[in-house]
């Protein structure tokens, strides 16, 4: 093999080399094919040609004849793969995170310090909580109850229970199903405000919507 067929196999090969990753297919297969039979005959016709001349039978033209084949092999399977075989499929993208639920914090819907009752200002707020639902019936909803940090742990986890719960009641009275919603309380957990200040545990008296799968 000469020194031009030398060097147009190593240029080809770095050339793949930086090409995009490929399956190695039926490109490479029938290029294989094709270059074995090319320069097999090629190997041959050389072998017959040289001088002096080789007998018909002569192991040369053997030689000449498999190592045509062996580097039409090679070769054509190099330009088989790169200009025919399908370049490998991406990976499969993550599938995308589960939504996250949203909590919906009834601002202005609060109690009084150790009371479950509604004030009058939380009746315009839970109305339109109400229309809201009422326009999506596809929608549950747990109602859950908060208080501050004053009292014990069982104290509050009770109290919070019964302020969930008259959410939910008075949300039913506005027509939403009750099969859609359900009532449970959190006693002093997850406080949206500073428990050292009146103004903070006004606010973590409280009660919040999260819709449920």
């Amino acid at each position: 093999m000469n020194l031009r067929v030398i060097a147009a196999v190593v240029l080809l090969m770095f050339s793949m080399a930086c090409a995009p990753a490929k399956q190695w297919g039926q490109g490479a297969i029938g290029g294989a094919i094709v270059g074995a039979a090319a320069l097999g005959t090629a190997g041959g016709a050389i072998a017959n040609n040289v001088t002096p001349p080789f007998k018909a039978d002569d192991k040369d033209r053997g030689a000449g004849i498999a190592i045509g084949i062996a580097t039409g092999a090679i070769l054509g399977a190099l330009i088989g793969h790169a200009l025919f075989d399908d370049e490998e499929a991406p990976p499969p993208e993550a599938p995308p995170p589960p939504p996250t639920k949203q909590k919906l914090v009834l601002r202005g819907v609060n109690f009084d310090f150790d009371k479950y009752n509604l004030r009058p200002e939380a009746t315009p707020i839970l109305d339109e909580a109400a229309k809201i639902l009422n326009e999506n019936p596809g929608v549950n909803i747990q109602v859950q109850g908060y208080t501050d940090w004053i009292g014990s742990d069982a104290y509050n986890l009770t109290l919070s229970d019964r302020r969930a719960e008259t959410v939910k009641d008075y949300l039913v009275g506005q027509g939403v199903a009750a099969s859609r919603l359900t009532a449970q309380g959190f006693g002093k957990a997850d406080p949206v405000a500073t428990n050292e200040t009146e103004a903070g545990r006004a606010q973590n008296r409280r009660v919040e919507l999260v819709p449920q799968s």
